[in-house]
């Protein structure tokens, strides 16, 4: 079975209990798509493509007036549906990497806070005191000293209520959401919580109890629809299992890391798969597979002549949770415009103010994760670390 690299001197090998690693250079040894340990992946631009194809999906939501009408593009999921899963695949991999190496509560804390938090209070300020008075019927009096403006960081921040639905805004629209993506964010905080859950209880001991985490909520997915039962309770359950089958996956992904090749072979046969379970809800989950396949290929491919991709700021997070705004006030100003057209006028200033929220507030306050971690122990919080070994055999 084949291993990791773990740059140990060329040739040499090492045994660690009944796991041995051989570090080898060859060309030849080395597998161009099997995961590797370290920096040297694509991540940071497949975040961007991804968040571009949500603004492509809701860039049709909002010029034609109408969410069912944004184009399937895989049976009969659409750009934003495959690009929202495949950020919670990367998210389950790279967020299980980060509990796993960092190994302690306060710090895991630390670098999930920052990550969400700031940037998302920085842009519920700025939906609240530009987009709303620009977007509203109402006079600024009325509009500012109504309970659906002020409470809105509350509503949002608490992820009770996310669309920043405001007195008087976008009425002229089809949509009236000043920020429809961040209902999504929810469950991004629920899998954190969950991941540290799972740490805390020891459960990241071995591998399997991270494969429990794709295989369970798969199978609650496919009963739940088959029996339509998602239909008679509330819709977050249903979206629980949506990102659960995704997150759960890429953690999976990370436990078994050491034994994944990504064949095209086996691409080919999640793609026939899919076609005979297409009416059924087990295409749910092999769409999945699919996406993870195609993520951590691209992932990981080795193309020196694009190494400088992996070196783009991370953008994506400021173009996630911006474009929504840019978009509905473009359409709000010229309720006209075709798909192709507002996307094209909106993306530019999106990731403008990506570019800010990157510089400005993303960064900086992630260079602060080991004086937040000091902080939340300082103040009590204990410092969890595991037993033993995670994810042995």
């Amino acid at each position: 079975m084949q291993r990791f690299n773990l740059n140990l001197p060329c040739g040499r090998q090492r045994r660690f209990g009944t796991i041995t690693t051989q570090t080898d250079n060859r060309p030849e040894d080395r597998e161009t798509h099997v995961i590797r340990d370290g920096h040297d992946n694509f991540f940071t631009p497949l975040r961007l493509l991804f968040a571009s194809l949500v603004v492509i999906g809701h860039a049709f939501v909002i010029a034609m007036r109408d969410p069912t009408l944004e184009p399937h593009i895989f049976y009969h999921y659409t750009f934003s549906y495959m690009a929202v899963n495949m950020f919670f695949i990367a998210s389950g991999f790279l967020v299980t990497k980060s509990m796993v190496y960092r190994g302690d509560t306060p710090s895991f804390l630390s670098a999930r806070a920052l990550r969400i938090f700031p940037a998302l209070v920085v842009h519920v300020i700025f939906v609240m005191i530009v987009i709303g008075p620009l977007a509203t019927s109402l006079p600024l009096k009325a509009f500012f000293s109504s309970p659906d403006w002020y409470l809105q960081p509350v509503k949002v921040l608490t992820f009770y209520k996310t669309g920043m639905v405001m007195p008087g805004a976008f009425e002229g629209n089809a949509e009236n959401f000043g920020s429809a993506p961040l209902w999504t964010l929810r469950y991004e905080v629920l899998a954190y919580i969950a991941t540290l859950g799972v740490f805390s209880l020891g459960l990241l001991k071995r591998k399997w109890m991270a494969l429990a985490q794709f295989i369970l909520p798969s199978i609650a997915w496919i009963i739940f629809t088959q029996l339509n039962l998602f239909e008679n309770l509330p819709a977050t359950l249903n979206n629980m299992c949506r990102f659960g089958i995704a997150y759960g996956l890429g953690a999976t992904i990370y436990a078994y890391r050491d034994r994944l090749t990504f064949h095209w072979v086996s691409l080919f046969v999640l793609l026939a798969l899919s076609w005979m379970f297409r009416s059924t809800p087990v295409v749910e989950v092999i769409m999945n597979l699919i996406l993870a396949w195609v993520v951590f290929k691209l992932a990981y491919i080795r193309a020196p002549r694009f190494a400088f991709l992996q070196k783009l700021p991370d953008l994506s997070y400021g173009i996630y949770i911006y474009h929504w705004c840019v978009l509905q006030m473009l359409f709000h100003w010229m309720p006209d415009l075709s798909v192709l057209t507002l996307f094209v006028l909106g993306f530019p200033p999106t990731v403008v103010l990506a570019a800010l929220s990157w510089y400005i507030i993303e960064k900086p306050m992630l260079k602060s994760k080991t004086r937040f971690a000091n902080w939340l122990r300082h103040i009590g919080l204990k410092q969890r670390k595991p037993s033993g070994a995670m994810l042995l055999d």
